[in-house]
């Protein structure tokens, strides 16, 4: 197992993880509410907790509350851009962390592999799901390479030479991604995860009564949420 995968929760099937990804993408930015915000964050939350990411979690929690609380004493332009936007985007990210982090990028191929679904949405999803940890270790590297040439990128070195940070940064960092991209593509063509043919996995992924139970209980917590908004309680 990779370092970026141990974790100290419940190792449960990735898919649920995937799904939860899709579900929360549509429903943050549909049901608009903030009763409706706050009980989806918490349900990724909880299903982070579960994971074992508890460090991640607490500080998105935290985060969270900040920002909620200076949304309600803003001005109302402000306060609906942190709480249909900010929120949503933060809620979101979570739950692709609880997937990145505690899933090995073969569990969710071969998963997706044992639903039979088609090459063509596998490549684009294991390019983006090594895109992100890969993009991270560039942008530690390229940090550091700045902070070689004595140049400040603290917060307060930012507002002291804006344009410098922001130049010596965006540069490199387009140009990695561009780099990055291109080198995962073509890694993922030569795994031959493009052939159309059967294929097998190291990885052995079983959808067990824990999975289910996950999984049951998160669709009818979802589920709930949308009556409610169409009840309008």
């Amino acid at each position: 197992m990779s370092k970026s995968c141990k974790q100290n929760g419940i190792r449960y099937d990735p898919r649920i993880k995937l799904l939860q990804v899709l579900i929360i993408g549509i429903l943050v930015f549909t049901l608009t509410g903030k009763k409706y915000e706050v009980l989806l964050f918490l349900s990724v939350f909880a299903y982070g907790m579960i994971s074992g990411i508890y460090k991640t979690c607490f500080k998105f929690l935290a985060l969270y509350i900040v920002l909620f609380m200076v949304a309600e004493i803003s001005p109302l332009f402000i306060s609906t851009t942190i709480h249909y936007f900010v929120l949503c985007f933060i809620t979101l990210t979570l739950a692709a962390i609880n997937m990145i982090r505690t899933s090995e990028i073969s569990e969710v191929l071969a998963s997706l592999q044992n639903m039979k679904i088609p090459y063509y949405i596998n490549i684009p999803l294991a390019v983006i799901l090594r895109f992100f940890p890969t993009l991270k270790q560039d942008i530690a590297c390229i940090k550091q390479g700045i902070k070689t040439r004595g140049i400040d990128i603290s917060f307060f070195g930012f507002l002291k030479h804006p344009f410098k940070v922001y130049e010596m940064m965006l540069i490199p960092m387009l140009m990695r991604m561009l780099c990055t991209a291109t080198e995962l593509s073509a890694s993922v063509e030569t795994r031959g995860l493009g052939v159309s043919c059967k294929k097998t996995s190291y990885t052995e992924v079983k959808f067990r009564m824990l999975d289910m139970l996950l999984l049951v209980i998160m669709m009818v917590f979802y589920l709930a949420i949308i009556i409610m908004k169409i009840k309008n309680i």
